[in-house]
């Protein structure tokens, strides 16, 4: 770097000489040489300063080499290693093997096997010695150096690790920090990250999945890579019915061995006998297979166990809304739990999901525990236990009304009682794909205060784990999973604990009060009108079983009062009036306020500039909060259309209701303008994302193929066109193939 500085400042010199030939030479060169000289004095060089041990660690090794690299972008200096002389100077420590083997204080209290990890807390010391600073390093392992490197260059020197294929990398010509300051930072959780739900085809569900796609170890690691870099100890996805189980298992161990070079737990998602969207199944029922349950789960985690995976999370039902054989699933869930710890050291994990049993199919015939012996009560402690919620709701708010619930309360009951027997830990969203955010798409901020809430929250419980069901990254949903990793920390600068707020890293990336008054105000107008007034119910797009008949009419995510089917056929003027004086209103304040927001915002900014990258930041995330409100105005032109054609048809009076469809079409038109513009800045093969092709999920095309021209947008039209309610009308997804009728 610094000899092409000079060659450059040679050209410069040339040139200067030839237009300006009255210079003398011969005084002109020692003169630039004293400038350059001047140059050099004011770069401050950096060093990281290493006992050999933490080179030969994989997991310290490969964050110092990152990190060094990271450094000399940022600085436009020399960062090398162990050289005494430079004027910044990062004193790594030598990691104690007798303190490394500490347990946490959620394991010390644990009176039931526990997943151990490595102590990854941290304190940073810097003073100023003999001219030089120096930060000095105290932590108990390598996977602590790891984070305490990483969340150096993050929480105190600029850096961004926003997501898996872009960094923001600062830059400056002298050391940014303060001279002598003390700053410690301590995980809330002792797991913390992501299971990616590739039972759904997002960015990496092929490259998981598909041991053949090009350069998909690669994108892997890249992810891998994003939650070391974001302090994060845990990776787990779906594994799916459709792999190739004589080839993947070996593909999956570069997956799990990379996992654990970085010091992250690896794993994987399967279930005993689930019929939904392809998972993998350790059995099959008779005729599929002749062996017994038990040996055909023996013989395929045998396959699975080439590598070498920390942890399975079971599945034990055979779908979301049943329980099955009591008895006999617990019989298997106890000789897997055996089989996992006996031979292949691993955990075996499984999910509770929101449905209450009384919802489930037969649940109202109350079904009687199985009773368990002495040696079956031991068993069953080695298994741990997540705590599942779904979208933007938090475990204790009071309105969350979604798979049948009021709200999800009786999830946090559960966890309380289940975190005394067991490994427990919590399993919320960052995002609920199917008709509800990024397939509209919408950009829902109150997933921001949301998961801040429950994780300060579970945090006050003592709950030891926290894994987030992540599903896409597209339409600024990397902010939540970014801001989700960072809050898992917790810090104190100079003895001062740090208060964590929602919407406090995407300010951090622009440091604009206009800016940050933009998104408080819209996350705000959002949690009210979404949330407070469950206008949600509104906003979603229909799922198949919204519009099925009878006992298979099941409520998944928030839908309104009234069936649309209902409203177009059978309501009367009273229930016309109430939603045009009472709903209608508030979709149009909701989507004139959004836009108004947006305006304030172009106005305040016409005089300031950003980077290239925040410029593009800020237009994605931008643009998800204008198609959001942009939602809000064809929903109510929708609606707005379907109930005064029905006003005319109960009047019989003729109708010239087109003219609010037509409303619809132009709002739509506006909405896909800005799909077309996001589709140019996506990060992934867009193809992969937005067309129909075969691939290993049910779906048979990417996750954002409904955004691509805003299918559900459309279908609402041509619903309430046609008057036709069918979840078989213009239809994009395999109902059969979905639960698992079909393959």
């Amino acid at each position: 770097m610094e000899r092409r500085f000079i060659m450059i400042i040679k050209i410069y010199a040339d040139k200067i000489l030839m237009n300006h030939k009255h210079l003398n030479k011969s005084a002109f060169y020692p003169l630039l040489l004293i400038l350059l000289s001047f140059s050099a004095a004011a770069q401050q060089n950096i060093s990281i300063i290493t006992p050999p041990q933490n080179l030969e660690n994989s997991v310290s090794k490969l964050a110092i080499e990152d990190v060094q690299q990271l450094l000399q972008q940022a600085c436009n200096c020399t960062v090398d290693l162990n050289n005494t002389a430079s004027e910044i100077q990062i004193l790594l420590p030598k990691i104690d093997a007798v303190q490394a083997a500490d347990k946490s204080t959620f394991e010390e209290n644990a009176n039931y096997p526990y997943l151990h990890v490595p102590l990854h807390h941290y304190n940073w010391t810097s003073k100023k010695q003999n001219g030089k600073v120096t930060l000095t390093l105290e932590t108990p392992t390598y996977f602590g150096i790891s984070c305490a490197l990483y969340g150096l260059l993050q929480e105190k020197l600029g850096f961004k690790f926003y997501h898996a294929r872009e960094q923001i990398i600062p830059q400056w010509s002298t050391w940014p920090l303060p001279e002598t300051f003390t700053w410690s930072a301590k995980p809330r959780f002792d797991k913390k990250g992501f299971h990616l739900h590739t039972q759904h085809p997002l960015e990496l569900a092929e490259p998981l999945l598909d041991h053949n796609y090009p350069g998909g170890i690669e994108q892997v690691k890249e992810y891998i890579n994003w939650l070391a870099r974001n302090g994060q100890n845990y990776f787990e996805f779906n594994l799916l019915e459709s792999i190739d189980l004589k080839e993947w298992p070996a593909f999956s161990k570069q997956i799990t061995d990379y996992c654990h070079q970085r010091g992250i737990i690896a794993g994987v998602d399967v279930s005993l006998h689930m019929l939904q969207q392809k998972a993998f199944q350790l059995y099959r029922n008779f005729p599929a297979s002749w062996r017994s349950k038990e040996k055909q789960m023996d013989i395929r985690l045998a396959k699975l166990f080439a590598a070498d995976w920390d942890v399975l999370n079971v599945e034990f039902s055979s779908t979301e809304f049943s329980s099955g054989n009591v008895k006999k699933k617990k019989k298997l869930q106890l000789h897997l739990g055996e089989e996992l710890k006996e031979k292949y050291d691993s955990k075996l994990m499984g999910r509770k999901h929101v449905v209450q049993e009384t919802a489930e199919i037969g649940g109202k015939k109350k079904k009687k525990d199985y009773i368990m012996n002495a040696e079956e009560t031991a068993l069953d402690k080695n298994r741990g236990v997540l705590i599942h919620t779904v979208m933007f709701y938090t475990i204790s708010e009071e309105k969350a009304p979604v798979y049948r619930n009021k709200n999800l309360r009786h999830m946090l009951d559960l966890m309380m009682k289940e975190k005394e027997i067991r490994e427990t830990w919590y399993y919320p969203e960052s995002a609920y794909w199917i008709t509800f955010d990024n397939s509209i798409p919408m950009l829902l901020l109150p997933y921001l205060s949301g998961r801040l809430d429950d994780i300060l929250l579970m945090d006050s419980l003592q709950i030891p784990g926290h894994v987030t069901f992540s599903s896409g990254w597209e339409w600024g949903y990397w902010l939540f999973d970014w801001s989700i990793a960072r809050w898992s920390w917790e810090h104190e600068t100079n003895k001062i604990a740090e208060q964590p707020t929602a919407t406090q890293y995407i300010n951090e990336i622009f440091n604009n009060a206009h800016i940050a008054n933009y998104f408080e105000e819209n996350l705000n107008l959002q949690n009210d009108f979404l949330k407070e007034k469950e206008m949600m119910r509104y906003m979603t797009a229909s799922t198949a079983t919204d519009e099925l008949p009878g006992a298979l009419n099941i409520e998944f995510h928030p839908r309104p009062e009234w069936h649309y089917k209902w409203l177009a056929k059978k309501s009367d003027l009273e229930t016309l009036q109430k939603v045009r004086t009472e709903k209608l209103p508030l979709l149009d304040n909701f989507s004139s306020t959004t836009k108004g927001y947006s305006q304030m915002l172009e106005s305040n900014l016409k005089s300031t500039t950003f980077t290239r990258q925040q410029q593009q930041i800020l237009d994605e995330l931008k643009q998800g909060i204008d198609i959001t409100g942009l939602r809000a105005e064809h929903r109510k032109h929708t609606l707005d259309y379907l109930i005064t054609k029905r006003e005319y048809k109960l009047k019989k009076e003729k109708s010239d209701a087109g003219l609010l469809l037509a409303n619809a079409v132009s709002t739509r038109k506006a909405a896909q303008k800005i799909v077309d513009m996001r589709e140019t800045n996506y990060r992934y093969n867009v193809a992969l994302l937005t067309t129909k092709h075969y691939e290993h999920s049910c779906y048979h095309f990417g996750y954002l193929y409904p955004v691509h021209n805003l299918h559900f947008w459309k279908r609402e039209e041509e619903q309430f066109r046609k008057n036709k309610f069918s979840p078989f009308f213009m239809n994009i997804m395999n109902l059969w193939r979905i639960i698992g009728i079909v393959n």
